[in-house]
């Protein structure tokens, strides 16, 4: 086992490579980052600071078959995370800054961060909240996410993007996974899907500049207001899918 206690300067920046095992960040005090390594082959990790990052790696060639470990970082609100992981799941009980994951098979799991960059093979997503942008690359996993206040871009091959609520731009490609939000609050909406469907809540009041095809989907849109009160947003969506169904649904 390995464990290290750092001092530092305002928010650190984790920088993590674990192959394999599990990567969990936990809430501590400010000026202090604690790390520990869990494995039974503790050689080939490093645990070294420089400046305000404190690095976790495992140091042979390629991730091979090796580098099983449980790392625990303690780190104060606001630490910025790098990572990197095989098959090593990612969880995140303390609210983060910026956030950058590459998996190949590892889940991920955040609590609330300023902006996520997260691209994985099979590994599912989960987030409670993205106070700016969020950009997502996917295979099979499924992204799930509370509340985003900025930007979405997201990209899947069959797994299913479902957000309670977006606030900025939102941008979606997808050959058989479903697309969902919940309430759309942005003024710009673009998705494409092959075989997957796709469902956006609007705000009542919300004035729609729409796009929509399918060759063998349905398309349901919602009733139009009479007119009674003015528009208090104005939005464009662009929904394409080729045997997906298009669902937009006024909200009350």
């Amino acid at each position: 086992m390995i464990h290290e206690i750092f001092g530092v300067e305002g928010p650190p920046r984790i920088e993590a490579s674990v192959p394999a095992g599990s990567l969990v960040l936990e809430q501590g005090p400010d000026g202090t980052v604690e790390v520990t390594v869990d494995t039974s082959r503790p050689e080939p990790w490093r645990v070294t600071k420089s400046g305000n990052t404190i690095t976790v790696s495992y140091e042979r060639m390629g991730f091979g078959t090796g580098g099983r470990a449980t790392v625990r970082v303690v780190v104060p609100s606001g630490s910025a995370l790098r990572a990197e992981t095989a098959s090593a799941s990612v969880t995140s009980h303390v609210d983060l800054g910026q956030v950058i994951v590459k998996t190949a098979a590892g889940d991920v799991q955040l609590r609330d961060c300023d902006s996520a960059v997260v691209k994985s093979a099979a590994g599912e997503l989960s987030i409670r909240n993205v106070a700016g942008d969020l950009a997502v690359k996917s295979a099979s996993g499924d992204v799930d996410v509370n509340v985003v206040s900025g930007s979405v871009s997201a990209t899947t091959a069959s797994g299913d993007v479902s957000i309670q609520e977006v606030s900025g731009a939102f941008t979606a490609s997808s050959a058989s996974g479903d697309v969902r939000v919940a309430r759309y609050l942005g003024e710009d909406l673009e998705v494409s899907t092959m075989s997957g469907d796709m469902s956006f809540g609007l705000p009542a009041r919300t004035s729609v500049k729409l796009t929509a095809s399918t060759l063998s989907g349905d398309v349901r849109l919602p009733e139009r207001s009479d007119g009674s009160e003015p528009p208090l947003r104005h939005i464009s969506v662009r929904a394409k899918s080729v045997s997906g169904d298009i669902r937009l649904q006024r909200l009350s």
